[in-house]
């Protein structure tokens, strides 16, 4: 789901406030939950906007977001809903928002040989992951029984659903339902910008709906000449403590790119010593067993729909062995310039493409010296050639799962 869900692996580290916007409506029994924040330090055509400025972009775009969240929400009553509550044969016709998400989703199934699949509805709510249970995520619990797996798959081939000659949506089986929590955040962020760009023409400066993040621009007033910095969030800081605890890695020199981050540390229960993701594979129909912990992408912005991929690709990852994940990126990069990190449970990261990607000691020794004995580095860096399919956790991983289970149990 695009709702109720808001991310925490990526933040940027700006000198200037964040102005946050959680879209609602004038209506006060109607509720939406997609979060927006943008930096106070925005420019337009080489002008910074003041606050009424920002505050009125602000508002236009809850608007669209309010407008995106009513056709795309499983929760709402639009095309999303319909398309879900169809007999098989039955026609849909849907908004421009799902019809949109719809055709880039169906070229990432056939890019991805399936990887990547919005038909999984049914599959969440088998292990607990669907709306309903929003208050019962890391509720510990046994597997569902094989067979009602199987059954479940059955009805959660995305090639059951199609696009009629005439444009409507069509399945094939009518229990099939479908779900673009996986795509619609880097969506409505591509038209976040495409809007911002409409009203102002060139604009330089960050902003972020929910967990994707988009930097447009060259970073303005840059004395320290890091460009825009983020820090990916550290997946396992509950553990591994330390004044560095809240960062993973930091990027720097990022500039016109859309950020996503996809991560195990919401949305998931722990069971018998495992970590149960709410990323569930298209392939087995069980959540994500990858050794995969974290995954931030990067898509430039001179890629088509950036943000739309950088949140498919940042989920991909968790649905492949690691090596074919790995390879994966490396195609992207050479192809597209997309980057990416990936952490996994033995504490290694690896990275692909050219963006800089520091060590919490090595950031500190750019930013704050007096600093860099004093914060610790948590994961190594691991050449991607040296990674192997089986990742074995390491003790650190152990604790944290123990901890996990000792909270929630």
């Amino acid at each position: 789901m695009i709702v109720k869900f808001f991310g925490r692996a990526l933040c940027f580290l700006l000198s200037a406030a964040i102005l946050c916007f959680c879209a609602c409506s004038a209506d006060e029994t109607e509720y939406y939950f997609v979060e927006f924040s943008i930096s106070s330090n925005f420019y337009a055509g080489g002008q910074k906007l003041d606050n009424n400025e920002i505050r009125s972009v602000s508002a236009e775009v809850g608007k669209m977001l309010n407008s995106i969240e009513d056709d795309v929400s499983t929760e709402k009553s639009g095309s999303v809903a319909r398309i879900n509550a169809a007999d098989a044969g039955e026609k849909i016709q849907t908004g421009e928002y799902t019809s949109d998400l719809f055709s880039l989703s169906k070229e990432l199934y056939r890019q991805t040989n399936g990887a990547f699949s919005p038909a999984l509805y049914n599959l969440s709510e088998l292990w607990g992951f669907s709306p309903e249970y929003a208050d019962r995520y890391t509720q510990p619990r046994q597997e569902p029984p094989q067979n009602e797996i199987d059954a479940c798959l059955e009805k959660s081939q995305f090639d059951d659903i199609y696009r009629a000659e005439s444009g409507e949506i069509v399945k094939k089986n009518a229990e099939t339902r479908i779900d673009f929590g996986g795509i619609a955040k880097g969506y409505m962020s591509d038209c976040v910008l495409a809007l911002l760009r409409q009203r102002y023409g060139e604009v330089q400066g960050t902003f972020s709906v929910m967990s994707n993040s988009v930097l447009a621009g060259e970073k303005q007033n840059d004395s320290a000449g890091l460009g825009y910095t983020a820090t990916l969030e550290n997946p396992r800081k509950e553990i591994t403590g330390g004044l560095s605890s809240g960062g993973a890695l930091y990027f720097t020199g990022l500039s016109d790119v859309a950020v996503s981050t996809s991560a195990d540390d919401y949305r998931y229960y722990v069971y018998d010593g495992k970590i149960y993701k709410h990323i569930l594979d298209p392939a087995t129909g069980r959540p994500s067993d990858n050794g995969v912990i974290s995954i931030t992408v990067l898509v430039p912005l001179s890629v088509a729909h950036a943000g739309a991929l950088a949140d498919a690709y940042s989920t991909t990852g968790f649905c492949m062995p690691l090596t074919q994940a790995l390879s994966f990126y490396e195609l992207l990069w050479k192809e597209y310039g997309i980057g990416a990190v990936v952490i996994t449970s033995d504490f290694c990261y690896y990275t692909v493409g050219e963006y800089t990607v520091l060590q919490p000691k090595e950031y500190a020794q750019l930013t704050n010296p007096s600093l860099t004995d004093k914060v610790e580095n948590v994961f190594t860096y691991t050449e991607i050639s040296a990674a192997k399919d089986e990742v074995v956790p390491c003790e650190k991983e152990r604790e944290y799962i123990e901890l996990l289970a000792a909270r929630n149990g």
